[in-house]
């Protein structure tokens, strides 16, 4: 018999994944170990070292970020005054007769 087909189904592939374990205090000990031999002259400066120096910075520089810099707390304390301000200022012309005076004009 004739085997016509107008469309091919897809074979299946097989996923080949091997996990990737990764121990944040692991790292950060043979980082230190790492820069306490260097400093002692065991180990010369290679392109690894460059590299941790790199990642090491970009690390710093996202968790500055994330928990803000200098200048974000200084917008947060200014807001917080203004806000503070703007408050003081409603809750004196609701107990002021300015208020009721300046509705009272608008009403004629």
């Amino acid at each position: 018999m004739i085997n016509l087909r107008f469309s091919r189904l897809p074979k299946h592939r097989k996923f080949k994944y091997t996990p990737v374990y990764y121990d944040e205090q692991k790292e950060e000990l043979h980082a230190r170990v790492q820069v306490v031999k260097r400093e002692m002259g065991e180990i010369k400066s290679n392109e690894n070292s460059a590299k941790e120096n790199i990642r090491k910075l970009y690390k710093a520089k996202q968790n500055s970020q994330r928990y803000g810099s200098f200048s974000q707390k200084n917008y947060l304390l200014r807001l917080g005054a203004i806000i503070l301000v703007l408050i003081a200022i409603f809750y004196e012309l609701i107990n002021s007769d300015i208020l009721e005076f300046i509705i009272k004009g608008f009403g004629k």
